[in-house]
């Protein structure tokens, strides 16, 4: 049977996964995620093949059945809801959490999709891409965070290529710490809206956290066409984190739409 029905997550239970995934708000100074769960990696014996061993509250990684990443492919071509990205920019924010660098983002507005409003918390990278998309890797991969009020988590994906620099990365990467820490740069902000393609048509489809807890009912919508950053961006990253991708998981019997 295919799963086409969007789940919720709970508010409670949302703050808990915030707290220790990588797809998470950042937390109050001293409260970072590494002391709020078990120590987790990309590789070795604390890496993705051992992430449900760690603890009890990571068996979902192993256990799941509609796990993130895999390889996108549409299982049908349909009209889908409108994208509303309806983003602002905020004052800078640059984060390397120990597994990512992300970039809080609130205040920074809302994704609005099929009648439900869900506010953007942050965004972060991954080398290389953790999706595949027919089977096509790449060597960057974005995820913008949200959650609606109810506590429902909600995902916009985007792929980065190697191609023209881009200003607005550019700013990001000038301001990323190159160990764990925070960096607030007075009198600068950041403009989501610069690192989004054209085109917003889009794959959507049901998945999980990409990181421990692994945790399900998250509304995938991964962007169809990437943008562009330069070679040399692309190293600056690798050069912090030269790999932190969770390895391809089983599609399973998930639908995965691709909108006209």
């Amino acid at each position: 049977m295919r799963h086409n029905t969007f789940l919720s997550i709970s508010a409670f239970a949302l703050s808990l996964t915030l707290l220790s995934a990588c797809e998470t708000v950042s937390v109050p100074k001293g409260e970072h995620a590494a002391e709020q769960s078990p120590h987790w990696e990309y590789s070795g014996d604390h890496g993705p093949d051992h992430w449900a061993e760690l603890t009890e509250e990571f068996s979902t990684c192993a256990a799941g059945k509609l796990q993130s990443p895999f390889n996108i492919s549409a299982d049908i071509t349909a009209t889908l809801p409108t994208l509303g990205l309806n983003y602002k920019p905020v004052s800078m924010q640059v984060i390397n959490n120990g597994h990512t660098i992300q970039v809080d983002q609130a205040g920074g507005g809302q994704l609005v999709v099929g009648g439900t409003a869900y506010d953007l918390l942050q965004f972060h990278f991954h080398a290389g891409s953790e999706y595949t998309i027919d089977g096509k890797a790449y060597p960057l991969e974005m995820h913008l965070v949200h959650a609606s009020k109810s506590g429902e988590l909600a995902v916009v994906g985007v792929m980065l290529e190697e191609g023209a620099a881009n200003a607005e990365l550019a700013e990001i990467w000038a301001n990323m710490p190159t160990s764990k820490g925070n960096n607030v740069v007075d009198g600068q902000t950041v403009n989501v809206e610069n690192l989004l393609p054209a085109s917003k048509k889009y794959y959507r489809f049901m998945g999980s956290l990409t990181t421990p807890p692994c945790s399900e009912g998250v509304n995938w919508h991964m962007l169809n066409e990437p943008i562009t950053v330069s070679a040399s961006q692309i190293a600056a990253f690798k050069a912090i984190y030269p790999m932190n991708a969770r390895p391809l998981q089983d599609e399973n019997n998930r639908l995965v739409v691709r909108g006209k």
